[in-house]
């Protein structure tokens, strides 16, 4: 997911920040879901996408 959206390289300030409150939100999500997700982690949450490291499915 993340190859695609960054695919074009060029996000205007806009999307960048549409992209970053859709983390914070999911981030949110998680936490309130009672899976382990620690709160406030937005950074954590894109870097499990990022490198992959994060199966939800898991």
């Amino acid at each position: 997911m993340t190859a695609w959206t960054w695919s074009d390289g060029s996000w205007a300030l806009h999307r960048y920040d549409i992209y970053l409150r859709w983390l914070a939100t999911a981030s949110e999500q998680l936490a309130a879901a009672e899976i382990g997700w620690p709160k406030n982690s937005p950074g954590l949450l894109e870097v499990a996408f990022v490198t992959g490291a994060w199966d939800p499915a898991a």
